[in-house]
């Protein structure tokens, strides 16, 4: 797993360093400084936005007594776009951008969606057949009968 990790870090790195050099012959070091520069400011400024919108639309959520899970999401993908717009580099502030507009974050929050509803199960329920808090089908709530009868401490 870490040899994955890594082998994918410094892949995106060599390919962002690619990206820059190759953006750097083509438009000359000012301008690709420009671009670069330019898009990390303006990401910034609208992740700062969007991470205000989506707090204020939790706030509102939470109370209304519902569980702002889009938010959550949304929240996320927000920080993620942050973070990749603070690193120099294209490629990163392509991605960063695409995750701060809300048309193209919808789109990427529809397809994390279904590849975690394909992957995670809630006990004998996937996720798309469980209720709002992991219950039974249809959101209602079983209730199961049980009741003590010893208890012991046991020492591994």
């Amino acid at each position: 797993m870490i040899q994955t990790l890594l082998l994918f870090v410094f892949g995106y790195i060599i390919l962002e360093m690619t990206l820059l050099i190759t953006l750097g012959r083509a438009l000359g070091l000012f301008w690709t400084l420009a671009l670069v520069l330019g898009a990390g400011f303006a990401g910034a400024w609208l992740a700062r936005r969007e991470g205000l919108r989506s707090t204020l639309r939790m706030r509102n959520q939470l109370a209304a007594g519902a569980f702002p899970a889009a938010e959550m999401t949304d929240g996320v993908l927000i920080a993620i776009a942050a973070v990749l717009l603070i690193i120099p580099g294209v490629l990163g502030d392509v991605i960063g951008l695409a995750l701060l507009f809300p048309p193209t974050r919808a789109l990427i929050k529809a397809a994390l969606a279904a590849k975690f509803a394909k992957v995670a199960t809630i006990g004998r329920f996937t996720v798309d057949q469980a209720g709002p808090a992991g219950g039974a089908p249809g959101g209602g709530d079983r209730i199961i009968e049980a009741r003590v009868i010893e208890t012991r401490v046991v020492d591994e």
